[in-house]
């Protein structure tokens, strides 16, 4: 019994122990922040490292920035945002709130816009309180030299591009009382030049005028030229340069927004925009908009990344993007391509003006841009076409495009390859014209093994065709076809069926001629476009676009 006793209080005692030992490793620490009447005593300290551990008060903001992950994942500049407010009186509320960690960059009141940036997210999050819009600032670039290839057998323009766009008169007056800017890294003095010039700097100019950047100068040459060796379009023109970008060709969403809006409150009717971003500004957008509400038209280069995609601002709505071919009307490979393009024009092996008076062989989407503002800018003037808006001017040289590629439109033309002779003398009765406008392979299917070359025909004159012959060999005999009647105009189709499987063309390539001859002893008007030979390259031969 009493062994039973000693037993029973010894347990007792050790369930008392285990007890208050497990409650005691239980409890929570305690900490700084505690809200207990009466602290508990610090812990003992533990060793120097734990003094130097800063204490924080409930709801204290870790001194940790936050990323500017957003931005980073979509291309932009980190760092950086566009503010977008209802109306002045929001965005003055705003200044007045901002203190000194986010920075104000630039303003843009037009648009009700400022561009700022900081150093901390989080910072910016803190300021934020729904009444602004807030966008990314995206890179904006010159497009390099073609990221793409330009592919083998094209052929450079070099002094010709009044040639290939159908002038035969004297041009020295075209564009007279129209305004254009053209928004890039400025356009310097050159002799080619007689039309003044006139400038607003968004971005410094070099502190050394011989190192400025010549992208600008060569892009105005297109509309400005007024010499055999760098031609221009309307070399009566007036010209704004607007120089958004440094001497490198680097520019901002914001600075290209800024530059649209500065052009359209300075009156102009047309403005070129040879740069290119792969960000789609929300800025940009309102900035177009704001500029098309005016009536102004804007003209943009597609980008020469090689790829299925046009840059902005030309894939932008209200933008018209134009796409590069060479001297034969062939699509460039380095040209981006996509359901945005409008147009296409020469891009390849051009003559241009460069800064320092010189003359230099460019190449790029960024040139083929200034030859359609340039057309749009003859047009509005030649001929006595004094009363022609822009949009007027446009809608005209729409009317007479050349056709290339696909029937119609497509991702590599767009509607087609503008000719300002073929508009002037789009009402004169009695022209004859058939052109071979364009070859390509087609692949094989279940009724043509071999596959087939595709020849586009098209009247480029103002009397309907009638009986016309188009004869083509595709690495074969001569096959001679008859095309009833063809409108002004008008297109149509010719396939003839390869005589040989690919794979005969896989060492030499493929050559397809093809001719079209009028009946009854017509003239045609324009014998050069009657005949197209096109050698396709082995893989083209095998693989068919």
């Amino acid at each position: 019994m009493r062994t039973r006793y000693w037993l029973f209080l010894l347990a007792f005692l050790l369930a008392v122990s285990l007890g208050y030992w497990l409650a005691t490793t239980a409890m929570p620490q305690a900490v700084a922040h505690s809200s207990a009447a009466t602290p508990a005593a610090p812990p003992p300290r533990m060793a120097p490292a734990e003094d130097a551990m800063p204490k924080f008060r409930r709801g204290q903001r870790l001194p940790v920035r936050q990323p500017d992950f957003e931005a980073a994942l979509a291309g932009a500049l980190t760092g950086q945002r566009v503010l977008v407010f209802k109306d002045q009186e929001d965005l003055a509320r705003f200044l007045a709130r901002m203190g000194d960690r986010v920075k104000l960059l630039d303003r843009l009141d037009a648009l009700h816009a400022l561009h700022v940036g900081f150093a901390d997210y989080g910072d910016l999050q803190g300021l934020l309180d729904g009444a602004e819009d807030a966008s990314l600032v995206f890179p904006v670039t010159a497009p390099s030299p073609p990221e793409g290839t330009v592919q083998p057998g094209a052929v450079p323009l070099g002094s010709h591009v009044l040639d290939w766009l159908g002038i035969t008169r004297d041009n020295t007056d075209w564009g007279k009382g129209v305004s254009i800017a053209v928004l890039d890294t400025g356009v310097t003095a050159s002799s080619a030049f007689k039309s003044n010039i006139t400038a607003i700097n968004l971005v410094d100019l070099p502190s050394d005028p011989a190192a400025q950047n010549g992208h600008g100068t060569a892009v105005a040459s297109f509309i400005l030229g007024d010499n055999s060796l760098t031609p221009g379009v309307a070399p009566a023109a007036s010209v704004l340069s607007i120089r958004i970008a440094d001497d490198t060709g680097t520019s901002d969403s914001f600075l290209l927004a800024k530059g649209i809006v500065t052009a359209a409150d300075a009156g102009v009717q047309l403005i070129n925009i040879s740069f290119g971003s792969d960000g789609d500004s929300q800025l940009v957008r309102n900035a177009i908009s704001y500029a098309t509400d005016k009536g102004i038209l804007i003209v943009a280069a597609a980008g020469n990344n090689g790829i299925n995609q046009v840059s902005y601002p030309a894939a932008n709505t209200g933008v018209i993007a134009v796409g590069a071919v060479d001297a034969l009307g062939n699509h460039l490979d380095f040209s981006n391509t996509g359901d945005a393009i409008a147009l296409a024009a020469p891009g390849y092996g051009l003559n241009a003006a460069w800064t320092g008076d010189q003359a230099v062989s460019v190449t790029g989407t960024s040139f083929s841009a200034p030859i359609i503002v340039g057309s749009i800018a003859a047009i509005m003037t030649a001929a006595g076409n004094k009363t022609l808006t822009a949009t007027q001017a446009y809608q005209l040289l729409t009317s007479y495009l050349n056709d290339g590629g696909a029937p119609g439109p497509d991702p590599q033309f767009g509607a087609g390859m503008p000719d300002i002779g073929r508009v002037l003398n789009g009402t004169t009765p009695g022209i004859y014209d058939a052109a071979v406008a364009s070859t390509r392979l087609l692949p094989a299917d279940a009724g043509n093994p071999n596959g087939q070359a595709e020849i586009l025909i098209q009247n480029r004159g103002t009397e309907t065709l009638i009986n016309t012959a188009v004869k083509v060999s595709a690495g074969g005999p001569m096959v001679t076809t008859n095309i009833t009647s063809l409108a002004p105009n008008a297109v149509t189709t010719v396939r003839v069926p390869l005589s040989q499987p690919p794979e005969a063309y896989a060492t030499t390539g493929l050559t397809v001629n093809a001719q079209v001859v009028l009946s009854g002893g017509l003239q045609d008007a324009k014998p050069s476009n009657n005949t197209r030979i096109e050698t396709y390259a082995p893989a083209a031969a095998t693989t068919a676009p």
